[in-house]
C-alpha cells in the first residue's frame, strides 16, 4: 500500500509541476512567452486558464493528501536502518590470548594507574 501511494505522490507531484508552468500569469507564463495573450493559450481564448486552474486545485488537493498518507503510513513504523544492520564482529587475530584472571587485574590496575608526579621523580629511592 505504501508503494502505491508513494508511486502516485510521485506522479501527482510531477503533474502539479506541469500544471503549474502551463498556467498563464498576468503576463509571462511557460507556454504563452513573451507576454502573448490568452488566446495562444493551449486550449483556447477562455477555457484553458479555468480548466487548468481546477485541475491545479485538484492536483494539489491529492498530492496533499498523499502527503499525509504517507506520513501517516510510515510513522507507524519504528524501524530503524541501524536495526538492519549487523552486529560487528571481532576478528580471531585481534581478540587478546587467554590470561589468567589475576594476570588481567594487574595489567588493568597498571593502565588505570596516575604517571608519576614531578616530586616522585626528583627523590633519589633509598638503597
Amino acid at each position: 500500500m505504501t508503494n502505491f501511494i508513494g508511486i502516485l505522490h510521485i506522479i501527482v507531484a510531477l503533474v502539479l509541476i506541469v500544471l503549474v508552468l502551463i498556467q498563464d500569469s498576468k503576463s509571462n507564463g511557460a507556454l504563452g512567452m513573451g507576454g502573448a495573450s490568452g488566446s495562444n493559450s493551449l486550449l483556447g481564448a477562455t477555457g484553458a486558464q479555468s480548466l487548468a486552474s481546477k485541475m491545479t486545485v485538484w492536483a494539489a488537493v491529492i498530492f496533499a493528501v498523499t502527503c499525509l498518507s504517507l506520513s501517516i503510513l510510515t510513522s507507524s513504523q519504528t524501524k530503524s536502518v541501524v536495526d538492519s544492520m549487523p552486529l560487528p564482529t571481532v576478528p580471531a587475530a585481534a581478540a587478546p590470548a587467554e590470561t589468567a584472571p589475576a594476570a588481567d587485574a594487574n595489567a588493568a590496575a597498571a593502565t588505570a594507574a596516575p604517571t608519576a608526579t614531578p616530586a616522585a621523580t626528583a627523590t633519589p629511592a633509598k638503597q
